[in-house]
């Protein structure tokens, strides 16, 4: 064999190893999908589901596609998935507890009103608590 060549061998060789170790699989993302997994769940019992549909239903969608992708091992894919769960999942509770502080508002709102209306209808009343 020519120098030359085995020059282009070792080339070859170490362009084989860098490919075949750029190819190498990554790590499955267990902790995203778990946390991805935590997530929903937290934004399920704030009741996202109907305070916030379609953000939870995105994530749920997002949770079932970066399974999907850990099964196939396609573990890039994965972990994108799962953190794009995650954050619909914060989207959908932040929804959720908005839902329930705006309803929390009206209810005081309405419940207010109803005791200026007593106030206003009884102004006597009031007269004669006072000293």
């Amino acid at each position: 064999m020519t120098p030359a060549r085995e020059k282009i061998h070792a080339w070859i060789v170490i362009l084989a190893t860098a490919l075949a170790a750029g190819c190498s699989p990554t790590k499955p993302p267990l902790d995203e999908l778990d946390a991805a997994s935590r997530a929903l769940a937290t934004a399920r019992q704030a009741e996202a589901p109907q305070l916030a549909a379609a953000e939870y239903r995105a994530a749920g969608r997002h949770f079932d596609q970066a399974q999907a992708a850990q099964r196939e091992e396609d573990y890039d894919a994965a972990a994108q998935f799962a953190a794009e769960s995650l954050a619909d999942s914060e989207l959908a509770l932040a929804k959720a507890k908005l839902a329930k502080a705006r309803g929390d508002v009206e209810h005081l709102t309405r419940e207010n009103e109803g005791l200026q209306g007593d106030l206003d209808s009884h102004p006597a009343a009031l007269q004669q608590e006072q000293p």
